[in-house]
Order: C-alpha cells, then sequence, then structure tokens
C-alpha cells in the first residue's frame, strides 16, 4: 500500500470500492425488494418457507462472489425467524392497522390490559385487545414503520456519534412502542383458556418483536464499530507523518491502515446487505459481525502499540533518550502481540466462588465507574486458589464490558525485583525498553484510561529477606495504585497485605478452602464422576476431599489422578498411605500448579529466608502433630520452649501456614500437616513437652460416667482428636512403655462411653509381644470396645486371646472377667442359654474373689436374658437384686442401677404396668443423663417411645422413637438403631401405614442380619409377614 493511500478518507474509499462490483450490489438490492414483495403477498407457511429458501440461496451465491467469497464461504446462512410467524401475523391482520395512536378505544383496551383492570378470559376482551394490536400495527408502503424503527431515533445519528449517545437514543423507546408490548404480554396472560390459534397469536408476535429488536441492535452495533474504526484512522493520520516519520515505523503503520481499511469496508457491505440478512439470517450475521468485532479489537491493540511508540517518542525527547532507544523502541512496536499480552482464560472448572466473584466485580466496576479505581488484594496459602480467583474476575462478563481489551495479566513467580515487575509490565504493554520504566509505564496507563491489572504470585518478589527489594517492589505497587484509572489486583501467599496501599476488599482478602460441596463439584467436573456413580465410591470420593481439608489444589490433583482411571477408593487408600506425597499428576513434576509439595516447599522456602531461626519450623512441626488445632492452654506451656513464642506465631501466620480456628486454636490444612510430619520432623525436646502435656489430658479423662463425668469431658473433649494422633506417634515410634499404655488405657476407656474407637488398642496391640500382662488387657479391653460397637465376631476373637493370656498369667479374675464378656457376646447374638451358664459361672468365681459388684452385673444380665424369654416375674426378682447390690456399692456403680431401672420398665412395659413402667423409665432417663451416658438415655427413650405406642400417643411416640435412634447413630451403636428402626415399624403398623412399616422392619433385618443377631432377624421376618397377611 502507498503512503498516499493510507491517510486517505476511509468513507470514500470504502463506497468506491463497493461501487467496483455492481453486480454484487445490485442482487443484494434484488433480493431485498424480492423479500420484502414475499412479505406482502404470502398466503401460506409452505410457501412462505419456501420462498425464503430460495432467497436464502441466492443471496448466499451473492455474498460468495468474487473477493468476498474469502469472508463469507464456509458459513451458512440459516433462517431464524419460527416458521409459525407467517400463520400468527398475516397480510389481513396488518391491513386492519391505522391511526393508532388517535383510537380512543386503543387506549383504553391498553389501559384496561397494562392496569390489569379486567384481565378476564374472555372473547370479548380478546377481541377488544385485538382491535387495539391492529390500531397500534401501523403499515405503510407495505412496511410495520413502528417495528422497523422502535426508537423513531436511530436514522438521525451521525457517524461521529458516541457509544453513550447512542445508549441513550436507544433508552428512548416511544410511548407507542411501550404501548404495544405491554399490551402483547397482556394478551399472553390472558389466554390460558383460549383455543390454540389464539393463544399462539400474541406469543409469536413477541418472537417477531424480539427478532427484529435483535435486527436494529445488530445495525446499532455496526454504527458503533464504523464510529470507532473512523476514529482510529483519524486519530493515527493525525499523528502520523509519512515524510519525516521512522522508516522502521512505516511498514507498521500502514500494515494498521491496511487492516483498518479492510475492516472498514467489510462493516460497510455488512451494513449494506442489513435489511436481508438481518431478517433470515440474524445469528449467523451476528456471528460474522462478532468476527469483525474481534478484528477491530485486534487492529486497536496493533493503534496501542503505535501510540506508544509515539509517546515514548516525546518522553525520550524530555528525558534525553538517545537515538539508540528510540530505534529500539520502533523496533518493538509491532503489530503481532506477545502472547502475555493477552490474559490466561477463565478456569475451565471453577466452583464454590461465584459470589465472591460477584462481589469483587461490582466493587471493580463500582470504583473504577466513580474514577477512583479499587485495589484488590487475593491472599491465603499456597494451592488455595487465588489465581483461579483473579483470572475469573479478568473474564467476568461484566469486567470484559467494562475494561475491554486493556485487562492484563502478569505473572511474578520468575521474577526476583522490582525492576523484573517494571520489564514484565513494559512487555505486557508492548512498550520500548527505557531508561526509566517506571515513567513511561505511568505515562502509558494515565494516557489509556480505564485498565484492569492482575499481578500474580505476588510473594516472589514482595516476600523476601531483602529489605530494599521488598521496599521497592512496595514503592512500584503505590505508584500503580495512585493512578485513578488503574484497577490494581495483586495475589500473593500469607495473610499480609503490601501497605501504604488503601485496599478495597481488605475485609475479605483472605481466601478460604473449598465448601464441601464446592469441592465435590469440582472433583465431580474434572474426574467425570456424578452424583449417580456408587454409592461407595461416592463416599469415598467425599472422604477423600475432606481428608485434603478442601484444598482447591489437593483437590483437583486428586480429580485428575481420578481421571486418569483411579477409583476415588482406591485414591482415598493411596492417600492414608502415602498422604501429601501422591498430589501430584506426574513423577516427575515439579511445578506447583501439578505437585502441592512442591507449593508447600515454596511456602517453608519463604519461611526460612535470610533466617537460620527454626523456631517457626519447630512450631510447624508441632501444630502438625495436632490435627484439631494447638489450643490456647497448652500454646502458653509452650511458651519456656520459645524465645518469642507470639512473634513465630505470626510469622507463620504471614504466609498462612497456620490459620486461627473459630476457638483460637492454631490449626494447618491436611496437605501441609502431612507435609511437615515427613520433611521436618519434631525435635526430641519438644516432642517430651508434648508427651507430658498431652500425658496429663489424658490422665484427667472421666473413666466411667459420674456426676462429674460432663464437667471432666469439657477440658478432654477438644483435644481427643490431638490425643489420638499423638499416641499414635508414640506407639509406631517407641517401645511400649508403662505411661504410654496408661496414657492409651485412658484415652481408650474415656472413648468408649463417648465415641467408640478400637483404633488406640489396635495398633498397642501390635506392639505388646513380650509384655504379657499388657497384652492380655488390652484385649480384654478391646473386647470389651468391640462388644459394644457390635462387631461380636471380632469381640470373641481377641477374648479368646484376652483369655489365654489371662490362663498363663493365672490371673482368676481376668479369667472370670473375659468370661463375663464372652457371655454378652452370646446373649446379643440370642444365644440365651450359652450365656446363662457362662454367666453363672462367672458370677460364682466373682463371689468367690470377693468382688460383688461384677457378681451383681452378672446376675442383671441373667434377669435381661430370662426378661427377653418373658419370664418376666423371674426377671424382675434377678433385676431388683442386682440393684440392690449396685445401690450398695461404690458410686460408679450408679450406672448398672440406672440400667437395671430401665429394664425394669420393659419388664412393666411388657406386663401392661404402663404406670409403672413410666415411672421406672423416666427414674432411668434422668440417671442416665445425670451421669452423662448417652446411650442410656437413647435406650430409656426407646423405650419410652415403645410406652407412648401402645398407649396411642403416636405423635409423641415418633418423636421419643426418632430422638432415640439418632442418640445409637451417633454413638456407633448398630444393635440400638435397629432396635429403635423396628420399633418405629411397629409403630408405622399401628398406625396402618404399611409401606413404611415395611420398610422399616426390612432395614431394622439388614442391620441385625450384619451384626448376627439371628433372633432379632426372625422377628423381623414374621413382623413382615404378619403386614403381608394382613394386606392380602
Amino acid at each position: 500500500m502507498s503512503t498516499s493511500s493510507v491517510t486517505a478518507n476511509p468513507l470514500a474509499a470504502a463506497e468506491s470500492s463497493i461501487s467496483n462490483h455492481p453486480s454484487i450490489v445490485k442482487e443484494i438490492i434484488s433480493a431485498q425488494i424480492e423479500v420484502l414483495n414475499a412479505v406482502k403477498s404470502m398466503t401460506s407457511s409452505k410457501e412462505k418457507c419456501r420462498m425464503i429458501t430460495q432467497i436464502v440461496q441466492h443471496i448466499v451465491t451473492c455474498v460468495e462472489h468474487s473477493s468476498l467469497r474469502a469472508h463469507y464461504a464456509g458459513r451458512p446462512l440459516i433462517i431464524s425467524i419460527p416458521a409459525r410467524c407467517a400463520l400468527s401475523v398475516t397480510k389481513e391482520t396488518f391491513n386492519k392497522c391505522a391511526n393508532f395512536i388517535s383510537d380512543s378505544s386503543c387506549l383504553s383496551a391498553i389501559e384496561r390490559i397494562v392496569k390489569k383492570k379486567d384481565t378476564s378470559t374472555t372473547i370479548a376482551n380478546y377481541l377488544a385487545a385485538c382491535i387495539a394490536l391492529s390500531n397500534i400495527l401501523e403499515v405503510k408502503d407495505g412496511v410495520c414503520e413502528l417495528l422497523e424503527d422502535p426508537t423513531r431515533a436511530g436514522s438521525g445519528l451521525s457517524s461521529g456519534t458516541s457509544k453513550r449517545d447512542l445508549e441513550l437514543e436507544v433508552q428512548r423507546l416511544s410511548p407507542a412502542y411501550d404501548g404495544m408490548k405491554a399490551l402483547i404480554l397482556g394478551m399472553v396472560n390472558m389466554t390460558d383458556g383460549l383455543p390454540w390459534p389464539l393463544k399462539a397469536a400474541p406469543q409469536t408476535l413477541l418472537q417477531i418483536i424480539a427478532h427484529v429488536e435483535n435486527g436494529h441492535a445488530a445495525a446499532a452495533r455496526i454504527t458503533l464499530l464504523l464510529t470507532e474504526v473512523q476514529a482510529h484512522w483519524d486519530l493515527v493520520a493525525q499523528f502520523y507523518v509519512p515524510e519525516g516519520g521512522s522508516e522502521k515505523l512505516r511498514p507498521h503503520v500502514e500494515a494498521f491502515f491496511e487492516v483498518i481499511f479492510g475492516v472498514f469496508i467489510r462493516l460497510r457491505v455488512l451494513q449494506a446487505t442489513h435489511p436481508v440478512v438481518s431478517r433470515i439470517a440474524i445469528d449467523s450475521y451476528n456471528a460474522t459481525l462478532s468476527e469483525e468485532s474481534e478484528r477491530v479489537a485486534a487492529a486497536m491493540r496493533t493503534l496501542e502499540s503505535t501510540r506508544d511508540w509515539i509517546l515514548f517518542n516525546s518522553v525520550a525527547q524530555m528525558t534525553g533518550m538517545s537515538s539508540a532507544v528510540d530505534q529500539k523502541a520502533a523496533v518493538n512496536a509491532t503489530i503481532d502481540l506477545d502472547v502475555s499480552s493477552v490474559p490466561p482464560p477463565r478456569p475451565s472448572v471453577f466452583h464454590g466462588r461465584d459470589d465472591l466473584v460477584k462481589s469483587l466485580v461490582e466493587q471493580i466496576i463500582h470504583q473504577s465507574t466513580e474514577q477512583t479505581a479499587a485495589n484488590v488484594g487475593i491472599i491465603g496459602n499456597g494451592g488455595i486458589g487465588k489465581t483461579s480467583l483473579a483470572q475469573a474476575v479478568l473474564w467476568e462478563r461484566v469486567t470484559v464490558e467494562h475494561f475491554g481489551p486493556r485487562r492484563f495479566f502478569v505473572s511474578c513467580e520468575p521474577l526476583v525485583d522490582a525492576a523484573g515487575v517494571g520489564a514484565a509490565l513494559a512487555k505486557v504493554f508492548n512498550l520500548p525498553s527505557a531508561n526509566d520504566a517506571l515513567k513511561g509505564i505511568i505515562a502509558h496507563l494515565e494516557l489509556h484510561g480505564r485498565t484492569l491489572l492482575v499481578l500474580d504470585n505476588l510473594e516472589t518478589v514482595w516476600l523476601v529477606p531483602d529489605d530494599r527489594t521488598r521496599s521497592q517492589v512496595e514503592l512500584l505497587l503505590r505508584h500503580l495504585a495512585a493512578i485513578p484509572t488503574l484497577t490494581l489486583v495483586i495475589t500473593s501467599r500469607g495473610i499480609i497485605l503490601p501497605g501504604g496501599i488503601r485496599w478495597s476488599n481488605a475485609a475479605y482478602a483472605t481466601l478460604e478452602p473449598f465448601s464441601a460441596d464446592a469441592a465435590m463439584e469440582t472433583f465431580d467436573a474434572i474426574a467425570g464422576t456424578s452424583e449417580n456413580d456408587d454409592e461407595h465410591e461416592r463416599t469415598a470420593a467425599m472422604e477423600l476431599i475432606l481428608s485434603v481439608d478442601c484444598m482447591p489444589l489437593a483437590v483437583t490433583l486428586l480429580a485428575r489422578l481420578a481421571q486418569c482411571g483411579e477409583k476415588p477408593s482406591e485414591l482415598l487408600s493411596h492417600w492414608k498411605r502415602s498422604h501429601t506425597a501422591m498430589l501430584q499428576t506426574d513423577p516427575l513434576a515439579v511445578g506447583r500448579e501439578s505437585n502441592v509439595a512442591a507449593s508447600i516447599a515454596l511456602s517453608i522456602k519463604l519461611l526460612r529466608a535470610g533466617s537460620n531461626n527454626e523456631e517457626p519450623l519447630q512450631l510447624l512441626a508441632i501444630c502438625a502433630h495436632l490435627p484439631s488445632g494447638l489450643r490456647s492452654p497448652v500454646f502458653d506451656q509452650l511458651r519456656p520452649e520459645f524465645k518469642d513464642l507470639d512473634l513465630v506465631r505470626r510469622s507463620l501466620r504471614s504466609l498462612a501456614l497456620i490459620s486461627v480456628g473459630s476457638e483460637g486454636e492454631l490449626k494447618m490444612l491436611s496437605p501441609i500437616r502431612h507435609f511437615i510430619l515427613k520433611q521436618h520432623p519434631i525435635s526430641a525436646q519438644h516432642l517430651a513437652t508434648m508427651r507430658r502435656i498431652y500425658f496429663d489430658i489424658a490422665a484427667s479423662a472421666p473413666k466411667a460416667p459420674s456426676e462429674q463425668f460432663v464437667t471432666q469431658s469439657a477440658a478432654v473433649a477438644p483435644e481427643y482428636e490431638n490425643l489420638t494422633v499423638l499416641l499414635l506417634y508414640l506407639i509406631s515410634t517407641e517401645e511400649p512403655s508403662q505411661p504410654i499404655v496408661d496414657a492409651v488405657t485412658a484415652v481408650s476407656e474415656y472413648s468408649y462411653w463417648t465415641t467408640p474407637s478400637v483404633t488406640l488398642r489396635e495398633t498397642l496391640r501390635t506392639r505388646l509381644d513380650g509384655h504379657p500382662i499388657w497384652l492380655a488387657a488390652c484385649c480384654e479391653n478391646l473386647g470389651r470396645m468391640y462388644l459394644q460397637m457390635g462387631q461380636y465376631s471380632a469381640a470373641i476373637s481377641v477374648l479368646h486371646q484376652a483369655t489365654n493370656q489371662y490362663a498363663q498369667l493365672e490371673n482368676s479374675n481376668g479369667t472370670a472377667f473375659c468370661m463375663y464378656l464372652s457371655a454378652q457376646c452370646q446373649q446379643v447374638q440370642g444365644s440365651y442359654d450359652p450365656a446363662i451358664t457362662q454367666y453363672s459361672a462367672a458370677r460364682d468365681n466373682f463371689v468367690r474373689l470377693g468382688n460383688t459388684a461384677f457378681a451383681a452385673h452378672c446376675l442383671k444380665e441373667i434377669g435381661s436374658i430370662t426378661c427377653s424369654q418373658r419370664k418376666y416375674p423371674e426377671a424382675a426378682q434377678y433385676l431388683i437384686s442386682a440393684r440392690s447390690t449396685f445401690a450398695l456399692g461404690a458410686p460408679g456403680d450408679r450406672l448398672s442401677a440406672a440400667q437395671c431401672t430401665s429394664l425394669l420398665g420393659l419388664i412393666y412395659i411388657k406386663e401392661g404396668n404402663y404406670a409403672a413402667a413410666e415411672t421406672e423409665l423416666q427414674t432411668a432417663r434422668s440417671e442416665f443423663h445425670a451421669i452423662g451416658n448417652q446411650l442410656g438415655v437413647g435406650r430409656a427413650l426407646q423405650q419410652l417411645g415403645d410406652l407412648r405406642r401402645r398407649q396411642r400417643d403416636f405423635p409423641l411416640a415418633e418423636e421419643l422413637l426418632f430422638s432415640a435412634r439418632e442418640i445409637c447413630v451417633r454413638m456407633g451403636q448398630p444393635y440400638d438403631q435397629a432396635d429403635c428402626t423396628k420399633y418405629l415399624g411397629l409403630l408405622r403398623r399401628d398406625q396402618g401405614r404399611v409401606q413404611e412399616a415395611l420398610e422399616a422392619f426390612r432395614n431394622a433385618m439388614q442391620i441385625f442380619e450384619r451384626i448376627g443377631v439371628a433372633p432379632e432377624v426372625e422377628l423381623c421376618k414374621r413382623d413382615i409377614a404378619a403386614l403381608h397377611n394382613t394386606e392380602m
């Protein structure tokens, strides 16, 4: 292209170019006339569709002609108008239109419908609406002017009209047009009871109106684009002087003119074809227009490079820059943009942060509009999703519309100082190199209006040990934050924002882990799993994401592993073995985006940078052994171990390696905790301190229910998980010792009455070979725990081992107690006679040994069995005798006495003595509650619920039984859970709700079958059969 041609008026050039293709223009005009004639004379939908199809094919032939073929080739034009439009609004309807605004009946009809004064569905009202509509739709020369130009203003816009002026014009809709749309909407609302043709007419007319409005919007879009192109052309032509410009810059400017010229011509062709194409192929038309819009955006970015050269040319003259710098600037002002100038795309999987994105974008747009641009910080743990959130903000629709191409993203990860950040900014803004890069960057940003800039991973240049580097970065940030048109967004590890800047979102800058729902949605979206998958795998997937504390990077990497074919259950097993080491998608990966350990290691590197102080790492090592968090009482006991424990805590918090929980405890995310456990072990000195502190806590745990149980539990419960994890670590790393055995026994006894668990004792049992006394006691207590949890086979196995150990030790008391526990296993499985035999033998041994309390326990269990055998008077005698013994015994026998009272209540229910039963059961319930025995409370509630059922008080019975079952589920008691479910089945049966009763009996039977309680299984089968017989 010649130098003279690039400065020519683009409008005249475009008209000249179009005139060189008279055949194209003639064909397009002919097609437009043919469409208008077809609309005037249409008679049937088939004829109309056939005619429009022919016209579309004709237009395709036209636009593919000659030089336009490359532009339109491969873009099929499709018919967008619904076929029913021709049936709904016919030529006869249009011919009725005249003098719409002067007709008083028309106005009154509109008023009635809009104000909903008379909207009943009647033919008369519908007819009035049709008449009003006919008057509104004025037709002249075969064209409905109101539909052709709803704004009554668009044709008067000049080529220099701004975007804001155009928006204001479009907003000024005529009253007649508003009235027409309101009238048609009213017709739609009142046609529910009318025949199909009458109902379809207003609906399809609304479709036509929407179609026409889309066409007008496209036309306005063309006008706006043409205006922008003209403005860019004029601006460059004003600054660029061909005779005096840089020779190296000339080809780039001419290439810019060529791009703009081509876009201008294609827009004029679109404008010429608009009356036809926008009506019958609006989708294809808009797609083409979007492509041209993108070309304009590319041209604008190229234009900015040119403007930046002009700016820096002026700066060079003012600052005395050499001609070599000027030449370098010219070389850098190229049309092709570096990839770093384009923001990274929005994350393809992004869940759980929508509200936060909306809040940030609203803040950004509001302050940008008010010319007080926002400064936004996104901070938190490594791998918490800071970069993804920033990218989502960059690509939010409102952000794109507001900032357009002036959205930039710079990663600070490869940079080392403020100079590196400045160089990266100069590169992303396509600026030439300069001695004073900051001056050029500020001038660029002030010249270009509103801009959105993201500085990602700022910690790599800011959280550094060199004070000078840190100060320079903060100074650069303050310069950027002071530019009123620049919205600055930074992401950084930790919980501290750079100082000297007013951060718009300081109150909610710290990013938290996913919610469980968002984590599962993310896992499903990446792994390809769904809630319809196997229930076992869904449970494993949820446990897996919870085990990593819903940390976004960890969830993402686990999902990628699942995407490769590993099942969630397999991944969960792998996690329990390897923990953080498995959280990578490539064994060779070292980048923090594909390796959680690498991400955590970077935070540790920042923590240790420039310092030999190992105390922060040692506090991390201590916290790593405490999954429930380091609480204030323990924290205070650690103070003598550190020079300044508060300072150490602040340094860890500043990098978000620890966080503060709801009760003030210091917590770590699971992947970080496991990384520290493996890579940075606790020192011997601090481990000894932790042993002392937590062994004291274990020793204070209540061993059995009592009046002080609830109070004592309040001190131990928050530390239960920490006690378990620390003891497991000691068991696996140290030889068995009396302090460890005592601590395990204390914690296990406490868990027996709260949340039964065998983890500690089973782990300890594997380490007790050569310690027969400890092994016998451990197996005995394990048997008792398994019995409590309903795992009877496991209970019998360990009790057998305990019995053998006690026999070798000649410990008669231990042997008798194992006999007692074995009898309990037989009892719950329905082997009543062998159980009574064992209880009797155990009772004789306890009496011989002088252990009256456990002799009474045997008597109580014999009473329970005889009750199950329906020998109620005999059972009551056993229980009353046992309760009398417990009343004379130690305070710990209060629980056993309450159990006897509860069983007596059951006997009285069976005998029909409801008053006595309620007295006993309410007494038992109060006793269980007072001593903190939740399982006893649940069992008493169950019996009270059955009592209310028998008394036909169904609502209260249902409430009591549901409460009882909830307690049993929480306590992990499958037998009692099944028993409550069975009683709910009896309640549903008595209420006549047969299907619900059957479902309850089946559920109870499944649990009884699973835990091996054959008599209860048979009872459930009997109840199910009885219900089936009733239905027949």
